[in-house]
């Protein structure tokens, strides 16, 4: 994850649209209301077309970016009876880490051994670890830095901590994947209110008050998607790709009270612009002109794409899944 050079970048475009309602929290209550939808002043919401009338709605870049790690996650996660198999090997949440960015990589924590002894141990687990430091260190140099206090010997500290001195250089990592802001596109002027009732956890029955209202916006809601990736691998945009399928076919729930019935959402990709360092032809067009190679969705009367090369970028290829 070398950011001092250019290997390549991709800006991938779209709309994401609401199909029963939406609910974003600003994560702060405000005169009785939970959490908002989040919003900008009207003096910032004016555009060529004086669009949107009202309140600018926005969904933020990093909500987006959540739920695609998180589904990663859970899809890379040990306990599956699966694996998802690349060039490079086996993948787990580390990779997940690789393209989102981390931090605190190497933190300790104290357990229990029994009632008088704790020792420390690493809050990452040591595969998702490894996989990480893979990509910066040699493999002695791992191995060293995840050794049990127990496995140490006097003779061997100072290689140890001079391993461990060099793993800490990347214990945080910034991410190759960049979401925009995602500005509302659709003309309105106002969120819908809903009631909404607090449930007491331990009897399961309504809480005595407890009446709140939360804000959604209705079905066809449409916002605006923007995805730019730096210095992606090929197995990495494949998993990108595979975390953006559900929500691109028949719609993902996305966002907050999706235990109500609401958040599902459909993304229609419509543009992808990149350039690869490689090509030099092409390199010294972006460097010297900001040219992209771009591909545009050509979409028929029943949403078949006519675009093969397009339809071809968003294949899934050298990825697989093994036992």
């Amino acid at each position: 994850m070398d950011f001092s050079v250019f290997n390549n970048k991709y800006i991938i475009k779209g709309k994401l649209k609401v199909l029963t309602a939406l609910h974003i929290g600003s994560g702060v209550e405000e005169n009785g209301h939970d959490a908002p939808f989040i919003t900008i002043e009207k003096k910032y919401s004016k555009n060529e077309n004086g669009n949107p009338k009202g309140e600018y709605f926005y969904i933020p870049g990093s909500s987006f970016r959540g739920y695609l790690s998180t589904k990663l996650e859970r899809l890379l996660a040990k306990e599956n009876n699966y694996r998802f198999i690349a060039d490079k090997g086996e993948l787990n949440e580390g990779d997940v880490k690789l393209i989102f960015g981390y931090t605190n990589l190497l933190r300790k924590e104290k357990v229990n051994i029994d009632e008088k002894n704790k020792k420390e141990k690493f809050v990452e687990e040591k595969r998702v670890i490894r996989s990480v430091l893979n990509e910066f260190l040699e493999k002695d140099l791992i191995e060293r830095v995840l050794k049990d206090e127990e496995e140490k010997n006097k003779e061997e500290k100072k290689k140890d901590e001079a391993a461990l001195e060099e793993a800490k250089k990347y214990s945080s990592m910034s991410g190759k994947i960049h979401i925009s802001d995602m500005k509302i596109l659709s003309k309105f002027d106002k969120s819908i209110k809903r009631d909404g009732i607090k449930i007491d956890r331990n009897t399961g029955a309504t809480e005595r008050g407890g009446k709140f209202d939360y804000d959604i916006l209705p079905p066809g809601t449409e916002f605006e998607f923007i995805m730019e990736l730096d210095n992606i691998e090929d197995y990495q945009l494949n998993l990108i790709k595979v975390a953006l399928i559900d929500i691109l076919e028949e719609g993902d729930l996305f966002g907050g009270k999706i235990s109500r019935g609401i958040g599902k959402c459909r993304l229609t990709l419509e543009e992808v612009k990149f350039i690869e360092a490689k090509n030099k032809e092409n390199l010294k067009n972006y460097i010297l002109k900001k040219e992209m190679k771009k591909l545009e969705s050509k979409k028929d009367n029943n949403g078949v794409e006519l675009n093969q090369e397009f339809k071809d970028f968003f294949e899934i290829k050298k990825l697989t899944l093994g036992n």
